[in-house]
């Protein structure tokens, strides 16, 4: 049983002005996960599995001021951040794809206080670093019936309230080891924040096994 590997980045920043002069500084959790994938025929998938990767829980967090004079333009800014995250061994992969954002934050923010007459910023990220392995064309017995029908979904999303209807355009509809079906692109960024169900709080990371559809059996479709 053979599935596709890929990894992702995530990455969400807030920015806040802070109350001492002369002083910008950028904070960074980096969180990673591994996470399987089913996609069955009907296109529709099912999160079977999400953990951390590493040690439970484990997040690295990263602080660091950043001098005016590291301010004034996005190459010195870069070389500033990654150095300082390449002082906390974070992988060369990561930093490709977290620096570019990093500055642009920072350097974004530093020149409307500057603009504004104001100095003293925090740009605060949330990284998540996913392996993702999809397999596709397997079937899941919990989508169907005893006739071999789709069972159809719920009726909408409880995340965006929209219909949840497969012909709805090319978004994808997740389940949960729960039997809850989602928007893909509602879900994932739900996880980002939450690690439960949205409708009934199972945790993903460790499902209840009552709370599991018996019919949860996958199988390779011939």
């Amino acid at each position: 049983m053979e599935g596709t590997s890929t990894w992702i980045l995530n990455y969400e920043s807030t920015t806040h002005i802070v109350d001492y002069k002369n002083s910008g500084s950028f904070s960074i959790n980096i969180q990673g996960f591994e996470r399987i994938l089913i996609r069955s025929p009907s296109g529709r998938e099912t999160l079977a599995q999400q953990k951390y990767l590493g040690e439970k829980n484990a997040t690295v967090t990263i602080e660091s001021e950043i001098p005016p004079s590291f301010l004034t333009g996005e190459e010195i800014c870069s070389r500033y951040v990654a150095n300082v995250l390449s002082k906390e061994n974070i992988n060369n992969w990561i930093q490709q794809r977290v620096v570019p954002k990093i500055c642009e934050d920072v350097i974004n923010i530093s020149r409307r206080l500057e603009e504004e007459e104001e100095e003293g910023f925090l740009v605060e990220a949330e990284v998540e670093v996913v392996l993702e392995t999809l397999y596709t064309d397997w079937l899941s017995f919990n989508d169907y019936d005893s006739q071999g029908v789709l069972i159809p979904t719920e009726e909408e999303c409880i995340i965006c309230l929209e219909e949840l209807s497969s012909s709805s355009g090319e978004r994808r509809i997740m389940n949960l080891l729960c039997s809850h079906s989602f928007h893909k692109d509602c879900l994932l960024p739900w996880l980002r924040r939450k690690r439960s169900c949205p409708t009934c709080r199972d945790d993903v990371h460790n499902p209840r096994l009552e709370r599991r559809p018996p019919g949860m059996i996958i199988c390779k479709r011939n």
